[in-house]
């Protein structure tokens, strides 16, 4: 039976090429997104003609990707957390990380869209124009949604812009979230939750208006993207080490002041905290499977201070070193 429902999505579909169907009813359809590992999950609620409901689960490096435009389709993203990175066809790069959401027309991508982090999480409304209508109504007296006012007031350069989601918003992207995953209502109840939750969320992003500088930081060209992935490696690569940010602005060709920027942008902190926590893991590791002292380990992550090292590993972990060590052997 199962192999009767696990069949492929058709190419053109929003959510990319090759996403199988695992199960579908009339109210919901799950599928597995094809990635690099088997973790790639959607679970998808109907709720009005042309308006999707889909919560998003990966655990993954990157996924399959559209590689063709879908310009009837309106999207409106949320990340609960991890981060994604999507290249574009059009030649911009853009982020959307935790606690920011998101609102575009399906481009074409040109690369498998990204997770820096190597996980992801959060939900997405999906809407049919062509089947909505570019003003969407419904059966709540004096609700409509003028979705093309709506794409003008955050797109009207038309790239997708991400956004801080501001508390009135959060709010309900949070409700969405866990009312889909925790199943509280049986199916048909579900569902008409979230059609009210959805239509709540769309009324209130037709009326609120967004800081124009709000999304001057989500787009980057690709030749800055492709230094900082080369940095990031290098710092793991080397990860004994201390290079000061100005040799490694020097080293490969990039202004300092772009570089804290766009590092921030794809890995969601600022580098040296990127590099202290990935010591900090690695000390870990090596507390957990080595007998090497607190002080060898201080020194082989580019610590000279054993002191200093304890400090920034409790401030990491909440306990001290020889305490990490002493519970996990």
């Amino acid at each position: 039976m199962l192999n009767e429902v696990f069949k492929y999505a058709h190419a053109t579909e929003w959510h990319g090429t090759r996403a199988a169907i695992v199960s579908t009813t009339n109210l919901i359809t799950e599928y597995a997104i094809n990635c690099d590992t088997p973790n790639g999950h959607m679970k998808t609620f109907h709720l009005f003609s042309g308006v999707d409901y889909a919560l998003t689960t990966f655990e993954a490096v990157s996924c399959d990707y559209r590689k063709e435009p879908v310009p009837n389709i309106l999207e409106i993203a949320y990340c609960k957390s991890g981060r994604f990175e999507c290249e574009y066809k059009s030649g911009y790069f853009t982020y959307i990380g935790e606690g920011d959401f998101a609102v575009g027309i399906l481009e074409a991508q040109t690369e498998k869209p990204y997770f820096p982090l190597g996980y992801y999480t959060g939900c997405t409304i999906i809407i049919d124009v062509k089947k909505t209508g570019m003003v969407f109504q419904n059966t709540i007296e004096g609700i409509s949604i003028d979705l093309a006012a709506l794409l003008q007031n955050y797109c009207p350069d038309n790239k997708c812009a991400v956004i801080k989601t501001p508390p009135m918003l959060l709010r309900i992207f949070n409700e969405l979230y866990e009312a889909s995953q925790d199943c509280r209502f049986p199916s048909d109840t579900t569902n008409g939750y979230l059609r009210l939750k959805v239509l709540e969320l769309l009324f209130l992003l037709q009326h609120y208006k967004p800081q124009k500088q709000s999304a001057a930081h989500t787009c980057f060209s690709g030749v800055y993207i492709k230094k900082i992935k080369a940095i990031k490696a290098d710092i793991t690569e080397h990860w004994s080490e201390n290079p000061r940010l100005k040799d490694l602005s020097q080293k490969y060709g990039i202004g300092l002041t772009v570089m804290k920027d766009c590092f921030k942008a794809v890995y969601g902190k600022p580098i040296y905290a990127f590099q202290k926590e990935y010591k900090m893991q690695k000390a870990a590791q090596l507390l957990h499977t080595t007998e090497k002292s607190i002080t060898e380990i201080a020194s082989l992550i580019g610590y000279e201070n054993p002191n200093k090292f304890s400090s920034s590993f409790k401030n990491t972990f909440g306990c001290s070193p020889r305490e990490y060590r002493q519970d996990n052997l």
